[in-house]
């Protein structure tokens, strides 16, 4: 997962503190790969793949820290040497262990559901870092956006004479790959549209990739007010580029987020199916959660949406004036 690359970049401070000096390599899904090229303290990227995964299983480590779940990094964890190993493994069965007793309560949050939807407290940094037995001081994510990747965002920013005088706010329509239940409906963000004009006259930009296009379209069509958008075709940077040019962002719980998180944006985070308490804001944001009956769920499809729809546009509205009102 995208986002889930991003948001454990928290944990390199503290276990470069630790570990000093150390050489660390990061493994990864290929498409988070731009998302840590310009990282600081990483000192050699691979993607998750076959050549890269048989390359590193002819190398030894002296520590080893396995964060996923999944079972191909899992299973890779298993194999690779190292001295000391924190976080997830498999066994012979193919089913999942922990390498240390400190990533138990992790591994439990998988398989209880009343700890992850209602008990847990901790953020996901929390629980990260306590897996890798290192202190947790709530170290920000480490994510260093090229000066080139905002040159698009820039142009675009000239091409259509934004005002910087009123506010800059940004709606990411979209609700990722895995979980459709994150979606805000297409209603609601015309509805905000409206509202947002009558209360600030923001500029107002509509962000998504391709499966955004048909539904950032329509919005553009439909308001009565002009809203920029941003188009469907920017790499992954690209795309942060133009979040990094914003003042507020206004998301469900998605990469464009973690991207604003990252970038230490303002914003409203709309939680349904998932857990606001893994999700740490940094004190720039308001997580609204209308804590349906059935929510959190963590189910990828919905027949009614409820714990989405149930969150209205004049309560994002005063969230976002909370916000705006912060120095």
């Amino acid at each position: 997962t995208l986002f889930r690359s991003l948001r454990t970049t928290p944990l390199l401070p503290a276990l470069t503190r630790k570990y000093s000096p150390s050489h660390i390599t990061w493994v990864t899904d290929a498409e988070s790969v731009p998302l840590l090229l310009n990282n600081p303290f990483v000192n050699r990227l691979r993607a998750f793949n076959l050549e890269n995964s048989l390359s590193l299983l002819g190398e030894k480590f002296d520590i080893l820290f396995s964060l996923d779940k999944e079972e191909g990094p899992s299973a890779l964890a298993t194999k690779i040497k190292a001295n000391q190993k924190f976080g997830f493994g498999r066994n012979e069965l193919g089913n999942l262990i922990v390498f240390n007793e400190a990533s138990a309560y992790a591994y439990q949050l998988g398989v209880d559901d009343e700890l992850k939807f209602i008990q847990n407290q901790k953020s996901y940094q929390e629980i990260i870092h306590e897996m890798a037995e290192l202190p947790f001081d709530r170290a920000e994510y480490v994510f260093c956006l090229p000066e080139e990747e905002e040159a698009k965002a820039k142009r675009f920013f000239k091409q259509h004479k934004v005002s910087r005088t009123r506010p800059l706010i940004g709606l990411n329509t979209g609700a990722g790959t895995k979980f459709e239940t994150k979606q805000w409906p297409a209603e609601n963000f015309l509805e905000l549209i409206s509202l947002l004009d009558r209360k600030f006259k923001p500029h107002i930009f509509l962000l998504g990739g391709h499966r955004e296009k048909k539904m950032n379209l329509w919005l553009e069509r439909r308001s009565k007010i002009r809203v920029f958008n941003t188009g469907h075709d920017n790499s992954l940077l690209e795309f942060a580029g133009f979040i990094s040019l914003l003042d507020l962002i206004v998301s469900s719980d998605t990469l464009a987020m973690h991207l604003a998180i990252a970038l230490k944006k303002k914003v409203v985070a709309l939680f349904g199916p998932t857990s606001p308490a893994e999700v740490d804001l940094y004190g720039r944001g308001t997580k609204l959660f209308a804590a349906a009956s059935c929510a959190p769920c963590y189910k990828q499809i919905c027949q009614d949406g409820e714990c989405m729809s149930a969150i209205t546009p004049g309560t994002v509205l005063k969230a976002i004036e909370a916000q705006l009102q912060c120095p």
